[in-house]
């Protein structure tokens, strides 16, 4: 449905004063000025042949023809408009939408003010009070949770009870209750005032100079709200206890404030008429801060009447009011949020009569995001009469715990028209899936997308946990046996462009350093660069003390018994030795090492024994031999290491910060538009940049001429490589990718924008894959002794975007995740990939996926009768018929046929080096706070694309703020929505809220294998300019990506942008085609890409990405293969992705010998 609805709206559809005009020629619809002109001159011609027959254009009696005909143009043209307004989905005045809407009970929501919580972080006070010490406390302030001051809670309660009441001291609470599962109290201050307990200040946000209000506090139905403005009444506040410390954000005493000015204005009613409207002019007024009170012949607010909801089948006439108030008024929204009081008919409500006075406020009418930082130290002064019957004053210090987003501008008409009706047909509440999909876009203007997805559950009972089946919000503990694990070297490409060193710093910070800490980044290092071997040395450990998780101790010749000094105090390999390195030790001859850190005699063929250690280095004192005075040893690792362990290797710290002369380095190369690279120098720990002259840009990762200088372009040591067009920087980067397989047993339902974290430690839960102890070891009959973990990296993507539930991406496990992986060798302890090197291949074949895609799946090489030879295939006769032979030096594979003695390509294979067969556990963890209620019988996954959150993103991504926006939390939706949500939902329903994220194509902000470069063929017959038309295509990319034209879930098609852009942009276009970035995609790889449910695209394309070329060519394109043109053929396989208007002078073709080639022509 919304591939139909995109397609019509962006193909399709026409204004309709167009479809007005093109019915200008119908003799039977005379509105539009030539019609009436010919039909008033036939009309003449007709009836009064001899008495007028001067139709020249110079007669003054056509042109009082052509003033009539104009006339009714006019007058035709605006009774169409005024009946236009008579019905909602063409209505386009501001009054006429809110009229029609109300005629089905559809109040148009007005703005919604920014609110929230603020802690109170100090108190003081004018009375002389003094503690249990004597201490007079009347103007010092106590703050709250004071490190430095033991005496601090009594002090801050003493204080507090200072201003409340002889019988509502802490502790004897007005009222209580359980809001968000926290016991929340109200307590009143005795205070006295003559106006309406609020306290303004104001505060800069986002630029602008706000005002906000404090306002009176309290709670009802699960939620903390304002309390009723009214002259005199005492100030509320709450008190809140999570249980987690006072240090923690939602323990302390808290006041709400609302942004906005609150106002008021009195009336009189003396003839009372049923159905009476009262209007308030004031324009603002936001959506729920209104007030109504009766006054008494004083002037005083005597009783408040009961606001009732415009909803459907709830108003002033019919209502959900208990059955005895009759004083009742609803609210209805006018122009610039202005509104009228609507009272009742005199039947079903009492007739107003008398003096009236309502309390309004009026807000920005705009979104705002307040983040902590912008509302610290806001001090409120109020007023109280203490015991001994004097007025004291009592002030409050308070500051923002959480950022508050919650404020959304008024309904536009656009919405109306949406909503209106859609809210009409769910009747204000959600049963059906599509309530579910349609009615919270009514309830809150900050909701601009959701999707509602149902899960199942029921028949258990509440004191049981629910299990989850798919692992969401469940543990999961899974095993299988078809285990397959191989590794991937690949490059990613990032493209910037600059026009001040600011923008080169931007990149650095924001793209380049990023990319050091990435874990593809790190795998790389671990398997690509050599360990330092000790051998030579023989260095051996003599522990000192241990602790849980730690040793301390020192290296020692034993022959000798002389203590090795470490770091920069040697020049041996122990300089190495430094804090954020890692060391392997061995176990001596005849002993193995055990899980306790223990040295045991005899082969390490049992469980829990090792023959190796790999720590990291905590810290080194001094010289590494000189031990401190505390008693500890010199050195620190993070496991504990037994005396008698031998150092054997190794592994440099790896840095993940540029230097500062580096830094300067990029940026004049930059400047010069030099191509360069970027290595890691494990002599120095550091970042070195390659110059142009000594680039190897062809040749395969190797550190033989690391450092090199002889300007002969002999470094391929290269991690990150800059090149340039002379406009555009592209980096590429090379990283490495562990990627684990299940063919049948498992599917992995991973997350990775959800992190669950242990309330108690404070560390990420990580789900992990172990390979169990019992698969045996490379090359040998033996077990493994231990398990060998790795740690889920994030979930598999393929080409399209799908995600692969068969495929995990793994990374190396680190167990105290303290940046350091707990064994770098873990890959190769599972697969020895340089041990009988041809049996170390995992074997995918290219397989139909969902929607219509291919991916490729794990195979078994015997069910496939795949065979490796190092070179060639060898003699056929050796072979089956149609077996697969994959030959390692061209990395090929080829088909068998020994009917005719001779094999072919074959394309639908790929190997990895890798292990497969393997026997794994699947372990996934979620947050410990994350519960189902088994009592309920239908948990409703509720999608939510915030308003915030893409204005945020969308300036994020054209460069407005250099933060890239986080997503809301679904504490923070459940907190925002859920008000309005839950009394409308089905009882049987639980709601549980996502944040939708934004996937980005085809730029650089986007993921590295959907950046892609258009590429543009001018049509030659037209004159056009080159900056113009890419403006212009980005235009219209835009256009197409809309927000209104896509929905969480839906898939990209190629086709449809070409067809859009083509239709944009003709005549002056005559071919457009996708090249992807990635080097390792081919032809169709963006031709269709699929987003998740809790995804929607959007593009990052900017003009960068546009590139005007003369013709379509194998360089162009960067093919292999044949590309027919027009002008000639060229040998090439199609990479990108091929859009040709009709009025192209040639046209194109792709072949490759059995690969997919070509493209699709428009």
């Amino acid at each position: 449905m919304a591939s139909t609805d995109r397609q019509n709206r962006l193909l399709l559809a026409e204004d309709w004063k167009r479809i007005y005009q093109s019915y200008k020629n119908a003799e039977f619809q005379s509105y539009d000025f030539d019609t009436i002109r010919r039909t008033m001159v036939q009309y003449i011609r007709t009836n009064y042949p001899e008495d007028f027959n001067d139709y020249i254009e110079s007669s003054e009696y056509l042109a009082l023809i052509d003033l009539i005909a104009f006339l009714g143009q006019n007058v035709s043209f605006r009774i169409d408009l005024n009946a236009r307004e008579n019905f909602i989905d063409l209505a386009e005045r501001r009054e006429s939408v809110l009229r029609l809407a109300r005629l089905i009970s559809y109040n148009v929501t007005r703005n919604q003010c920014a609110n929230g919580v603020m802690k109170v972080i100090g108190v003081s006070t004018t009375e002389n009070i003094t503690d249990s010490n004597n201490l007079n406390l009347s103007r010092q302030t106590v703050t709250w949770n004071d490190s430095g001051n033991n005496n601090w809670y009594e002090q801050f309660i003493k204080v507090i009870n200072s201003g409340l009441g002889e019988n509502e001291k802490f502790g004897k609470p007005v009222k209580k209750d359980s809001i968000d599962g926290i016991p929340t109290a109200q307590y009143r201050f005795n205070s006295q005032s003559a106006d309406a307990p609020v306290y303004s200040f104001s505060k800069i946000v986002d630029g602008q100079n706000l005002d906000f209000e404090v306002v009176s506090t309290t709670f009802n139905n699960g939620n903390v709200i304002e309390e009723s403005p009214q002259v005199g009444n005492p100030f509320s506040f709450l008190h809140r206890d999570d249980g987690k410390g006072n240090s923690s954000n939602n323990t302390g005493f808290f006041l709400q404030f609302r942004q906005g000015v609150l106002d008021q204005g009195d009336f009189s009613i003396t003839t009372p008429s049923a159905n009476q409207s009262v209007s308030v002019d004031s324009s603002n007024i936001n959506n729920t801060d209104v007030w109504l009170y009766s006054l008494d012949e004083n002037g005083l607010e005597a009783e408040e009447w009961t606001k009732v909801d415009s909803t459907i089948g709830n108003n002033v006439i019919f209502n959900s009011t208990v059955k005895g108030i009759k004083n009742i008024y609803t609210v209805l929204s006018k122009t610039n949020d202005s509104i009228a009081l609507k009272f009742a008919d005199g039947l079903f409500g009492n007739l107003p009569q008398g003096n009236f006075r309502v309390y309004y406020r009026t807000s920005a009418n705009q979104p705002i995001r307040i983040v902590p930082e912008d509302m610290q130290n806001v001090q409120v002064d109020i007023d109280y009469v203490s015991e001994n019957n004097q007025l004291e004053t009592l002030t409050l210090t308070l500051g923002l715990q959480y950022t508050v987003d919650n404020a959304t501008s008024s309904e536009t008409n656009e919405n109306v028209k949406t909503n209106a009706p859609a809210t009409y047909y769910t009747q204000n509440r959600m049963v059906t899936a599509e309530d579910y999909n349609v009615a919270p876009l009514a309830t809150n203007q900050e909701i601009i997308k959701v999707k509602a997805l149902n899960r199942t559950a029921s028949g258990i009972s509440r004191y049981f946990d629910l299990i989850d089946a798919t692992g969401k919000y469940s543990n999961t503990n899974l095993f299988g046996n078809d285990g397959a694990i191989y590794k991937e070297e690949i490059e990613t490409v990032d493209t910037f462009d600059f026009t001040t060193q600011t923008d080169i710093e931007a990149v650095i910070s924001n793209t380049i350093e990023p990319k050091l800490s990435n874990k593809q980044v790190r795998n790389y290092y671990l398997e690509k660069f050599p360990k330092i071997l000790l051998t030579d040395l023989n260095p051996t450990w003599t522990q000192t003390t241990k602790d849980t998780n730690s040793s301390t101790g020192k290296l020692q010749d034993i022959a000798s018994a002389v203590d090795y000094q470490v770091g920069t105090y040697t020049a041996s390999q122990l300089k190495y030795i430094e804090p954020g390195a890692m060391v392997k030790f061995e176990a001596p001859a005849g002993k193995h090492f055990m899980a306790d850190g223990t040295l045991m005699s005899g082969a390490a063929d049992h469980v829990g024994s090792k023959t190796f250690i790999w720590t990291a280095v905590i810290s080194v004192f001094n010289d590494g031999a000189t031990a401190p005075t505390t008693g500890e040893g010199p050195i620190q690792f993070n496991d504990v290491v037994p005396s008698g362990a031998i150092a054997t290797q190794i592994l440099p710290k790896f840095a993940k910060q540029l230097s500062s002369d580096i830094k300067t380095l990029i940026i004049d190369q930059t400047f010069a538009y030099n191509n360069f690279g970027l290595r890691f120098d494990v002599a120095t720990r550091s970042w070195q940049l390659i110059d142009e002259n000594n680039l190897n840009v062809f040749g395969g990762f190797s550190t033989g001429k690391t450092g090199d200088t002889t300007n002969q372009q002999l470094d391929s040591s290269w991690i990150l490589r800059f090149t340039n067009n002379g406009e555009t920087y592209t980096i590429t980067t090379r990283v490495l990718r562990y990627v684990f397989e299940s063919k049948k047993e498992v599917r992995f339902y991973y997350d990775s924008v959800d992190r669950n974290f242990n309330i108690v430690t404070g560390k990420t839960l990580q789900d992990k894959i172990s390979v169990l102890s019992f698969n045996t070891k490379p090359d040998s009959v033996d077990a493994f002794t231990n398990d060998i973990d790795f740690s889920v990296a994030t979930e598999f993507r393929t080409a399209q975007g799908y995600i692969d539930s068969s495929k995990l991406e793994l990374t190396h496990f680190d167990s105290d995740q303290d940046g350091i992986v707990d064994n770098p060798d873990a890959f190769n302890n599972v697969v020895e990939p340089t041990t009988n090197a041809t049996s170390k291949y995992v074997f995918q074949k290219l397989i139909d996926g969902q929607n219509g895609t291919q991916r490729y799946a794990y195979v078994d090489a015997t069910d496939e009768k795949i065979y490796v030879r190092q070179s060639s295939v060898g003699a056929i006769g050796d072979y089956p018929d149609g077996s697969i032979v994959y030959i390692i030096d061209t990395n090929s594979f080829k088909k068998v046929n020994t009917i005719t003695n001779t094999s072919t390509d074959e394309t639908n294979y790929v190997a990895h080096l890798g292990r497969d067969k393997i026997k794994f556990q699947y372990v996934h963890t979620v947050d410990g706070n994350t519960r189902l209620d088994p009592s309920v019988t239908n948990i409703i996954d509720l999608y939510v694309l915030t308003r915030t959150y893409d204005i945020d993103f969308r300036q994020w991504l054209t460069g407005v703020t250099a933060t890239k926006p986080l997503l809301p939390s679904s504490d923070s939706l459940f907190n925002n929505f859920n008000t309005a949500l839950a009394p409308i939902k089905s009882i049987s329903d639980t709601l549980i809220y996502h944040p939708v994220k934004y996937k980005i194509l085809f730029g650089s902000s986007a993921d590295e294998d959907v950046q892609a470069t258009f590429k543009v063929v001018k049509n030659p017959d037209e004159v056009t300019n080159d900056a113009d038309i890419k403006s212009r295509i980005i235009a219209a990319i835009n256009e197409f990506f809309a927000l209104e034209n896509w929905d969480f879930g839906d898939t990209f098609y190629f086709s449809e942008l070409t067809a859009y852009v083509m239709n944009q942009l003709a005549p002056d276009v005559s071919t457009f085609i996708i090249v992807p970035n990635e080097g390792t995609q081919t032809f169709g790889s963006l031709f269709e890409v699929k987003s998740e449910a809790d995804e929607i695209f959007i593009s990052g394309a900017k003009v960068t990405d546009i590139q005007i070329i003369d013709a379509i060519t194998a360089a162009q394109i960067k093919s292999t293969g044949t590309v027919t043109t027009g002008s000639g053929t060229t040998s090439s396989t199609l990479s990108g992705t091929l859009a040709s208007s009709s009025s192209a002078t040639g046209s194109t073709s792709s072949s490759s010998g059995g690969s997919s080639g070509g493209g699709s022509g428009y």
